[in-house]
C-alpha cells in the first residue's frame, strides 16, 4: 500500500513545513524567513538551507518491506530498530528507488519492526512515495523530548561517512529527541537567520563562530551580531535550556595557525552566553585537537571526531538537566 500524503506527515520528524508538490514531498528545516535570510547573503547558503539535514520518516510497522522512491536525493540512511542499515545513493537521473525486506540483522523476520529513513543531510531530498505491504500498520515512533540545534557546517554533519553520525543526530537518538537540525554549512552570527518556527523544543543548542573568524574581521561587529543573535534566541527560547557551544578546536584559517585572537572570540561568546543565563559549553573540551580526529585534519569532525563530540556534550547535558 501506497501512504498517502497525510500518513507521511504524520510519521515525518526534523522538518519545519511540508509541502505536497507536483514532482514530488518537500521537506523544510528551515523557515521561509531563514531561507530568503540566507539567500540574502548569497545562492549556495540559500541552497544549503533547503537541504533536508535531520529529516526523516520514523514509525513502527508490521510491513515485512519498504518501499520508496527519492526523485533528488544523493543519498539516504537506513535503520532498524535504531541500529544503522544501510546508505543508499542515487542512480541513474539522480532519483533513490529501493525495495528493502524489514527483518533482523540476519535476516529473520519481526512481528514488528521501527523504521528510520534519514534524508540527505547536503542535497535536498524530496519524497516521490514510500509502500508498505497491503493492511500493514503504520505507528509513529514516540519521542521523550525536542530539541532543536542551530550552527554552521559542524552542526550539519559535513564529511561523516552517513548523514546519521553527526553529533546532532547521536544526541537526538541517545535521548530519544524529535529534532529539527537546523545546520547550514558556511553559517556563522547574524539577527537575521534567527526565527521561531511552530516546533517548540526543550533544548536548544546554538553553535556558530567557526565562520565568523573569516567574516567579520572586526572583533566589535561579531560581538554586535553574537548579541543581537542570542537576545533573539532569549526572546524565542528564554524558558528553555539553551546551550551555546563555542567553536571547537581549528588549526588553521587560510594557512594561518589560530591564536590567542581566535581563542578571545571563543571566550567572548562562553561569556554573553552566561549572561543571558544559557548554559556555555567550551568547544575545545568537546574534540581532541588531533587530526585523525578531522576529515580536513583540521576543522571538520571525522565519524571518530563526533563520537568525541557527542560523548563528551552528552556528560555536559546530563551534569546540567
Amino acid at each position: 500500500m501506497r501512504l498517502n500524503f497525510d500518513e507521511i506527515k504524520r510519521i515525518t520528524v526534523g522538518a519545519v513545513n511540508i509541502e505536497q508538490r507536483e514532482d514530488g514531498i518537500h521537506f523544510f528545516k528551515c523557515t521561509d524567513k531563514q531561507t530568503k535570510a540566507f539567500y540574502a547573503f548569497n545562492d549556495t547558503l540559500g541552497m544549503r538551507s533547503l537541504t533536508t539535514t535531520g529529516i526523516r520518516l520514523d514509525f513502527h510497522t508490521n510491513s515485512g518491506t519498504l518501499a520508496f522512491r527519492m526523485p533528488t536525493g544523493g543519498v539516504c540512511d537506513l535503520l532498524i530498530d535504531g541500529l544503522f542499515r544501510a546508505q543508499y545513493k542515487a542512480g541513474e537521473g539522480g532519483a533513490i528507488k529501493e525495495t528493502v525486506a524489514l527483518t533482523d540483522p540476519i535476516g529473520a523476520n519481526k512481528d514488528t519492526v521501527r523504521v528510520t529513513l534519514a534524508f540527505p543531510s547536503h542535497q535536498v531530498g524530496t519524497l516521490d512515495y514510500i509502500e508498505l505491504d497491503d493492511g500493514a500498520t503504520v505507528t509513529p515512533h514516540k519521542f521523550d523530548k525536542k530539541i532543536l540545534f542551530m550552527g554552521d557546517s559542524i552542526t550539519q554533519g559535513h564529511k561523516t561517512s552517513c548523514d546519521t553520525r553527526s553529533f546532532a543526530w547521536l544526541i537526538s537518538n541517545h535521548y530519544n529527541a524529535d529534532s529539527v537540525i537546523n545546520g547550514i554549512g558556511g553559517a556563522f552570527f547574524h539577527t537575521s537567520i534567527v526565527d521561531k518556527s511552530d516546533f517548540d523544543p526543550e533544548w536548544v543548542f546554538v553553535a556558530y563562530g567557526t565562520n565568523d573568524w573569516g567574516r567579520y574581521p572586526n572583533d566589535d561587529d561579531m560581538l554586535f551580531q553574537v548579541r543581537g543573535f542570542l537576545d533573539l534566541v532569549k526572546e524565542a527560547y528564554g524558558d528553555k535550556k539553551v546551550f551555546v557551544i563555542s567553536p571547537i578546536w581549528r588549526a588553521k584559517d587560510s594557512g594561518e595557525v589560530m591564536g590567542e585572537r581566535f581563542h578571545m572570540r571563543r571566550r567572548a561568546i562562553e561569556a554573553e552566553a552566561a549572561a543571558r543565563g544559557f548554559i556555555p559549553v567550551d568547544g575545545l573540551k568537546l574534540v581532541p585537537p588531533v587530526a585523525a580526529c578531522y576529515s580536513d585534519t583540521y576543522l571538520h569532525p571525522n565519524d571518530l571526531g563526533f563520537s568525541y563530540y557527542y560523548e563528551n556534550l552528552r556528560k555536559i547535558i546530563d551534569a546540567s538537566v
